[in-house]
C-alpha cells in the first residue's frame, strides 16, 4: 500500500477498452528453502534475499503488473515537420498549439524502470492520437518536442467556423483535453500511477509576421504554450486545494472497514479503517485525496478528519475486536490525539486504547524514527498497540523497527500477490515471520485475493490476514463467518459466498 493511501486497499480496475492485457512475468528461483532465522540475523537475511532476487528477477516492478497492450506508433519530432508547420502558419495567417507536458511521468521510470515507463508513455501517446476526431480535428498535426520524449505538441488546423481561434476557445479545449487524458490514463495505468496523473496542458497562438522568420515564430509559439502549461498547472492546483478544503469543512469523507481475520479459524481479530472521499468524484480515491493534501499542505487537517471519522464510525465495534488506524507524523503532533483529550474522545465512543492498533508504514517509521520512537513509548504505555505496515516493501532499517516494539507486522500486499509461485516472496515472509516470533509479534498478510495464496500463507504458519478473498471494504462492521459457523450452517469452502 501507498504510504498515505493505505486507508483504502481496493485497486482501481483497468478500464475495459477491449485492448489485450499483457503480464510482466517474474522468473522463478529454484533454490532450497532457508530455515527460520533468529531475530538477530533476520534483517540481514531479508536484505541478502532481496539482493539475490535482483540477480534473477526484475528489480522493478516487484510483482506481475497488468497494462493494456498498445501497438507502438511513431510520432514525429516537430522539427521533422517544419515545412508543414510553416505552411500552416503562412496559409492560415496564424498558428495555434496545444502543449501537453507529461514530464512528471519520469517518476514511473524512477520507481519501476524504463520498460514500464515506455509502456505508460505509449498508452498516453495512443490516447493523444485517439483524440483526433473527438477532442481535436483529424488533420491536426501531432508531434513531440524530442524523439521518444514526453512533451507532445499538437499544431491545430483552422477552426470549422470561418474565424480564427480565440483565447476562450483554446482554454476550453485545453481543459477538456486535460480531463479526457487524465481520467483515461489514470484508469489504464492505476498499478503505477496511484494519484491523478500530473499532465500539464497549455496553449498558444502566434500571428504570421512576414518580417520574422517562420521558424522563430514557431519557437516563440512553443515557448508561450509551455509558459501557459505552467500557469494552468498552478490554476488546477489552486482549484484542487479549494475542493479539498471544501471536503474537509463539510467532513465529506467516509470510513470503510475491512476485517482482519485469524486465517485458521476465520475469527475476526479486528477491522482496518479505510478512508474514501466523496462518492462519484475523483476524490473518492484515497490516493487522490492524500496526494492533493500533501501538495496543498493540508495533510494535518485531512488526517485529523479521517482519524476522527474512523474512530466515531467504529463506536459500535464489538469489545473483542480491535480497530487498526493509520498513524502519520502529523498525528503525533496533534494535541487532540494526546493525553486526557484523546482518552476522553475514545471513551465517548465506547473505545479504549487497548482496542486501538496504530499502523505506521515501514518507510515513514524509518524516515521519522526519532519522532516515532519517543511517541510510541507514550502510546504503548497508555495501552495502544503498534503495527508496522507494508513490511517487505522496504529492505532496510529493520533493526530500528524492532525498537518500536510493534505488536503486529503487516506483510505488504505486493509481496503477498502470487506468493504461491514466488520462492523469494515465500522466503522473505518466512524471515519476517521468524523475526516477528522472536519479537513477540504476529504477522498479518495483506491483500489476499486467491485461495492458492491463502493456502501458502497457512503452510508458512501466518496467523492473520485480510483481503478481497474474505471481504471487500464496507461501510459497516461485518465479520467473516468463522469455520465453526460455516460448519454448523453446512457451508463448504474457504471464503464468504
Amino acid at each position: 500500500m501507498d504510504d498515505l493511501s493505505n486507508r483504502a486497499v481496493e485497486p482501481i480496475p483497468v478500464e475495459a477498452t477491449g485492448i489485450e492485457e499483457t503480464v510482466v512475468p517474474i522468473p522463478e528461483l529454484s533454490q532450497p528453502p532457508v530455515p527460520d532465522l533468529p531475530a538477530s540475523i533476520a534483517g540481514a537475511f531479508l536484505r541478502n534475499a532481496f539482493e539475490a532476487a535482483k540477480l534473477v528477477e526484475p528489480e522493478r516492478p516487484t510483482e506481475p503488473k497488468l497494462l493494456p497492450a498498445v501497438a507502438a506508433v511513431s510520432v514525429p519530432c516537430y522539427r521533422d515537420r517544419m515545412d508543414e508547420i510553416r505552411a500552416m502558419l503562412v496559409t492560415n495567417k496564424c498558428l495555434a498549439l496545444l502543449f501537453i507536458d507529461a514530464s512528471h511521468l519520469a517518476q514511473v521510470e524512477h520507481d519501476y524502470g524504463g520498460s514500464i515507463y515506455d509502456q505508460v508513455r505509449d498508452i498516453l501517446q495512443n490516447l493523444i492520437l485517439e483524440m483526433r476526431g473527438v477532442e481535436t480535428r483529424r488533420d491536426d498535426l501531432v508531434t513531440v518536442a524530442e524523439n521518444h520524449g514526453d512533451v507532445f505538441l499538437i499544431f491545430l488546423t483552422k477552426k470549422r467556423e470561418d474565424r480564427p481561434f480565440g483565447q476562450g476557445d483554446l482554454e476550453t479545449m485545453a481543459d477538456r483535453i486535460h480531463t479526457y487524458i487524465t481520467r483515461r490514463l489514470s484508469r489504464m495505468t492505476s498499478s503505477y500511477l496511484k494519484g491523478r496523473p500530473k499532465i500539464g496542458i497549455g496553449y498558444g497562438l502566434v500571428l504570421h509576421n512576414p518580417l520574422i522568420r517562420e521558424d522563430r515564430l514557431v519557437l516563440q509559439l512553443i515557448e508561450d504554450a509551455k509558459r501557459m502549461a505552467q500557469l494552468q498547472e498552478q490554476r488546477l492546483w489552486m482549484k484542487s486545494k479549494e475542493l479539498l478544503q471544501e471536503i474537509i469543512l463539510k467532513e465529506d469523507v467516509r470510513t470503510f472497514f475491512q476485517p482482519i481475520i485469524d486465517l485458521n479459524t476465520r475469527a475476526t481479530l479486528g477491522f482496518e479503517g479505510l478512508t474514501r472521499g466523496p462518492q462519484g468524484t475523483e476524490y473518492e480515491s484515497p490516493y487522490m485525496l492524500f496526494d492533493v493534501a500533501t501538495e496543498s499542505e493540508l495533510l494535518f487537517e485531512l488526517d485529523r478528519l479521517c482519524r476522527r471519522n474512523a474512530l466515531t464510525s467504529a463506536a459500535t465495534m464489538k469489545p473483542a475486536h480491535k480497530l487498526f488506524v493509520n498513524l502519520l507524523p502529523t498525528t503525533i503532533r496533534d494535541p487532540e490525539f494526546q493525553g486526557e483529550r484523546m482518552l476522553s474522545f475514545l471513551q465517548e465512543r465506547n473505545l479504549s486504547p487497548s482496542r486501538i492498533v496504530l499502523e505506521i508504514t515501514e518507510r515513514l517509521a524509518i524516515e521519522n524514527y526519532d519522532l516515532f520512537l519517543e511517541a510510541m513509548k507514550t502510546f504503548t504505555d497508555q495501552g495502544f498497540a503498534v503495527a508496522i505496515d507494508d513490511m517487505g516493501a522496504g529492505y532496510s532499517g529493520l533493526e530500528k523497527i524492532v525498537h518500536l516494539n510493534p505488536r503486529y507486522l503487516k506483510f505488504d500486499l505486493m509481496m503477498v500477490r502470487d506468493i504461491d509461485t514466488s520462492f523469494v516472496k515465500r522466503e522473505m515472509l518466512k524471515a519476517i515471520h521468524s523475526l516477528a516470533s522472536n519479537m513477540g509479534a504476529d504477522v498479518i498478510a495483506e491483500g489476499i485475493e486467491r485461495v492458492e495464496e491463502l493456502e501458502t500463507l497457512l503452510e508458512l504458519g501466518i496467523p492473520y490476514g485480510q483481503g478481497f478473498l474474505f471481504a471487500r471494504p464496507q461501510t459497516h462492521l461485518i465479520e467473516v463467518p468463522t469455520m465453526a459457523q460455516r460448519a454448523v450452517a453446512g457451508v463448504p469452502g474457504l471464503i464468504l459466498d
